[in-house]
This record gives C-alpha cells, sequence and structure tokens, in this order.
C-alpha cells in the first residue's frame, strides 16, 4: 500500500485547516471604525471633499469603516441640531465637519474626539483652533494677491470689482476683507455685492453686472450652491465672473469666465489622511494642527 495519496490528503487539509484559522484571526483582529460626517450644504465642491476623503480612507483601511453622514443643507440651525446627534453617539472614533457652519456646530458640541474639518477657510479666526485642542484638518485658504493677478491677466482693462458673497459666512467675509485691500492696493475699487441666501442671489448678482467691470466671488457655499444661476446671469450680461474654487461642475457652466483656487477633492484626501493617522497611530489632533492646499489650480473658458 503506498502512503504518498494518503500523505498528500493529511497535507492538504492541515493547509486548510492554518489557512481558515489564520483568515478568522485576520477578520476578528481587524478593528472597525466608525466616522460621523456632517456636511454644511450639498455642492460639488463639499461632495469632492467627502469623497476624497472616503477614498483616502478606503485605500488604507479598505471596508473597516462605517460612515455616518448628515448634511445640513445649508441651515446653521439644522448643523447644529445634526452635530448634538453625532455627539450623543459614543460609537463614533471620530468626526469629519466640511465647510465653517458644520465645524463650527460640531466643535461646540464635541470636546474630546477628533475632529477633522476642510473646506474651511481660516480656522482660528472662527474659533476652531485652541491650544491642546481636538481639532485639525485642511484649509482652503487661497492665494488672494494671486487671485487679483490672475483676474487682471483676464481682465486688464477693468476698474470697479463685484465682490460677490453670502453676508453671514465668515469665511467669505475673511476672503472679501483680504480682496478689499489687495483690489485698493492696485488703485481698483471692490463693489461689495452680499446675498443674505439662495433666495436673494439672483438680485445680488444682477446688481454687480450692472455696477462692476468684473465679478470674482470667494470660496463661498451659498455662491457656490447657486453658481448655474449666477453663471447664467453673467451670461445675460455679458459680464466676466471669476470663481475662487475648482469642482468637476464649473467646466459646465457658461457664464464662469475662469476659476483659480483649491481642489476640493485633494483637500479630502489630505484630511482621510489625517484621519488615518489619528485612528491608527499614536498621535492626536493638536499634533496634527492645520495643512493648506494648494490654491493655484487654474480653469479658463476656452
Amino acid at each position: 500500500m503506498s502512503y504518498k495519496p494518503l500523505l498528500i490528503i493529511i497535507l492538504a487539509a492541515i493547509s486548510i485547516t492554518v489557512a481558515i484559522t489564520l483568515l478568522r484571526n485576520k477578520t476578528t483582529s481587524t478593528k472597525q471604525y466608525t466616522i460621523g460626517i456632517l456636511q454644511t450644504a450639498a455642492h460639488p465642491a463639499l461632495d469632492a471633499t467627502v469623497k476624497g476623503f472616503m477614498q483616502s480612507l478606503q485605500k488604507e483601511l479598505g471596508d473597516s469603516i462605517e460612515y455616518v453622514i448628515h448634511n445640513a443643507q445649508g441651515s446653521i440651525t439644522q448643523a447644529h441640531a445634526l452635530a448634538q446627534q453625532l455627539h450623543i453617539q459614543k460609537k463614533y472614533d471620530l468626526f469629519f465637519a466640511v465647510a465653517t457652519p458644520a465645524a463650527q456646530a460640531l466643535k461646540t458640541q464635541e470636546h474630546e474626539r477628533p475632529i477633522i474639518i476642510a473646506a474651511v477657510t481660516d480656522p482660528k479666526a472662527v474659533g476652531l483652533i485652541e491650544p491642546n485642542g481636538n481639532v485639525c484638518g485642511v484649509s482652503d485658504m487661497i492665494d488672494v494677491p494671486g487671485q487679483i493677478e490672475f483676474m487682471l491677466s483676464l481682465v486688464p482693462n477693468a476698474k470697479t470689482v463685484g465682490l460677490l458673497y453670502t453676508a453671514g459666512e465668515p469665511n467669505s467675509q475673511v476672503l472679501v476683507d483680504l480682496m478689499q485691500q489687495e483690489l485698493k492696493a492696485k488703485n481698483l475699487t471692490p463693489v461689495l455685492c452680499a446675498l443674505q441666501s439662495e433666495t436673494d442671489a439672483q438680485a445680488a448678482m444682477e446688481l454687480a453686472c450692472r455696477k462692476c467691470d468684473v465679478i470674482l466671488a470667494p470660496t463661498d457655499n451659498t455662491v457656490a450652491s447657486t453658481i448655474a444661476l449666477l453663471a447664467t446671469i453673467a451670461d445675460q450680461y455679458q459680464k466676466p465672473l471669476i470663481v475662487s474654487w475648482l469642482s468637476d461642475d464649473i467646466k459646465e457652466h457658461k457664464g464662469v469666465l475662469a476659476a483659480r483656487g483649491v481642489n476640493y477633492f485633494e483637500g479630502g484626501k489630505q484630511a482621510g489622511t489625517m484621519a488615518y493617522q489619528l485612528l491608527t497611530q499614536q498621535t492626536n489632533a493638536a499634533k496634527l494642527g492645520i495643512t493648506t492646499i494648494d490654491s493655484q489650480n487654474t480653469y479658463i473658458k476656452p
């Protein structure tokens, strides 16, 4: 009788047993994480931020992460209500806040677990940063002097510049203040064209088109949410509209002359890298701090 077939069968059985054991150990030892995401509003730039964040973590941790996503739909009241819901749930390992209202709402509720922010222009100015705090993330602050130079390269004869922004958005106000200083330094006249909400976006844009040679929009959630309407009005008045962010939809709008600013998908990826470090390494939010994104990406309508 030959023992060779029997030996082969025994070795195969041992191999299968070892493989099953290793697979079971790997499955049971892989830590599962839960991340709560609060997004200020739904528009392509912020959607791209969340997409980049999730893609970055997917690459590093695969399916070991569960996401719970809430969208405040542009309402500050709703942002605070959703932040409270996220805070009271102990299952979350960390939070991802997209844009200033969401970040501020979460910060008022959560003081221990890490909060990663993105699409926030000046985190310190809006009270998000403190010594040994629990907030880190990515700022979308743009290069304002470079933005004005870019505008002048496209519209060299401009004298009056309409600054289209939302009066209630702190991040927009920061940029508008800087833009005014830079425009005045170049002997240009800034014209403030503020809107309060999406409902008066048309009136603000029409005013800007009547009064100004060119319209410049800082990173602004309400403006980004109504960009299709604003671009249509700019096209009707034949006035150049330049925006300070890049997203997939910008090229679709005929009335947008150009864009120069941050790539929000890349900003989301940077935030995802921070989340990976917080989840898997011995580090904390204060140590990671705030980083910036390259804001020199450009698009000019052909």
